[in-house]
Order: C-alpha cells, then sequence, then structure tokens
C-alpha cells in the first residue's frame, strides 16, 4: 500500500471513529426518556404517553393508557377525526434532541382543546419530564411535568 492510499485510509478510520463518538446515543439521556409517563391532569383526563427515541436521537410520544379508555378525539380540527379514540395516537412529533436531556423544534397535540403546539422537553437530573408547550415564543406557554409510569395497567382510575 503506497503513503498516499495509507493517508487515505488512516483519515477514513480517523473520521469514522470520531463520527462514533459524536452519535448522540452516547448521551444517557437519550435511553433515560424512553419508556412510560404519566401526564399531569387536563381537562380530568391523565393520560400515559409511550416515548421512543430514533437512532437520530429524535423522540415522539404516543397515547398508550390513561383514565378515560375509550375517550375520543372529539375537539380535533378534523371532523373526521373525532370519532377516533385518543389511545394509539401519535401526540409528540418531531422532537430533535440538542443533548444534555433537552429536545426541541417539534409539537405537541393537546386534546383537550383540540390545537397543536410548538415543543421542548428537557429530562430532569431528578427523572421527571418537563414537558412545553407555546405559541410563538416559549415565554408564551405552559409546562406539565411528567413522572416515570411503572404500573402494568394502562387503565388508570379516575382523576379526582
Amino acid at each position: 500500500m503506497n503513503r498516499a492510499m495509507l493517508t487515505v485510509v488512516a483519515t477514513t478510520l480517523l473520521a469514522a471513529l470520531g463520527g462514533v463518538a459524536a452519535v448522540p446515543a452516547a448521551d444517557a439521556a437519550l435511553t433515560g426518556v424512553v419508556g412510560n409517563w404519566q401526564t399531569e391532569p387536563d381537562d380530568g383526563a391523565v393520560g400515559i404517553v409511550q416515548i421512543s427515541v430514533d437512532a437520530a436521537g429524535n423522540m415522539q410520544g404516543r397515547i398508550v393508557g390513561g383514565n378515560h379508555p375509550g375517550l375520543k378525539d372529539v375537539k380535533n380540527p378534523a371532523p373526521a377525526a373525532r370519532d377516533i379514540a385518543l389511545r394509539g395516537q401519535v401526540i409528540l412529533r418531531g422532537m430533535k434532541y440538542e443533548g444534555g436531556g433537552r429536545w426541541s423544534g417539534g409539537t405537541i397535540y393537546r386534546a383537550s382543546n383540540g390545537k397543536i403546539y410548538k415543543c421542548n422537553v428537557t429530562l430532569d437530573a431528578d427523572g421527571k419530564l418537563n414537558v412545553r408547550g407555546y405559541i410563538g415564543f416559549s415565554l408564551l406557554g405552559s409546562t406539565q411535568e411528567w413522572t416515570r409510569y411503572t404500573g402494568t395497567s394502562m387503565d388508570l382510575p379516575p382523576a379526582h
């Protein structure tokens, strides 16, 4: 192998190794956020949202349970979707990982009013998931603190 080819091989190998170190999967928050999370009550409805993260660190959340198993998406702006059950629907999407346990750039659907909001998600050191929905600027919004759900039943008792 000549010197030029050896340099190309060495450069390619170093770039590949450097790329491995830069992959977000090395961040503990990416695996720490995966699983089921219980939401705060919203108009009496409490949900269990299953969070998943793909290889690029993008987050999505799907309703997998809650205290109203048959609740329909009655406030959905699309009339055809109003008869669809909320359970199974993706409500958190397009979240890009920024590092340090923080995702942004995505949206969250709030079924209690049928609106979609911009969203930021942060996994705190205490293991809570802070989910902030907002319009325009992050200052104009509200934050819910989701807690890890470790139960086995996806049906919760009614909220009081």
